[in-house]
């Protein structure tokens, strides 16, 4: 299975990663409080990246069911995948998951960035 992003703007090109892909960045989506709920729970209590009202169901990233993400959802997305890079929770990260790629912050970095653009489109669906 692989995760596909469709930009609702048909013009725009999409995003595409592997399941594996997906695992990790969810880990780092969950992290920095952009996904939360299905009983998952944070490694790190890092207060800066707590859950609020704007952080997404973690299940719209969970399956490849055709969630719609909205452009708020997208931009939220974005500024807290730029945050965790920019703190270096990643790098923590590499502390609990040993398993981790070291492509992952590159992973990360391209998805904030198509999460950028996906705002200015009107988000996307996850296919």
């Amino acid at each position: 299975m692989s995760y596909a992003f469709q930009p609702e703007d048909p013009v725009q090109h999409g995003y595409g990663i592997t399941s594996w892909q997906m695992r990790e960045l969810r880990l780092v989506l969950l992290e920095a409080g952009a996904i939360a709920g299905d009983g998952l729970e944070r490694i790190f209590g890092n207060a800066r990246f707590a859950p609020g009202p704007e952080t997404v169901p973690v299940a719209m990233f969970s399956s490849n069911d055709g969630w719609r993400i909205s452009p708020q959802r997208c931009a939220f997305i974005a500024s807290r995948l730029r945050a965790a890079l920019d703190a270096g929770l990643i790098g923590d990260m590499a502390l609990f998951y040993e398993d981790q790629s070291p492509d992952l912050p590159a992973w990360v970095t391209e998805f904030a960035a198509f999460n950028e653009r996906a705002a200015a489109w009107g988000g996307y669906r996850v296919r």
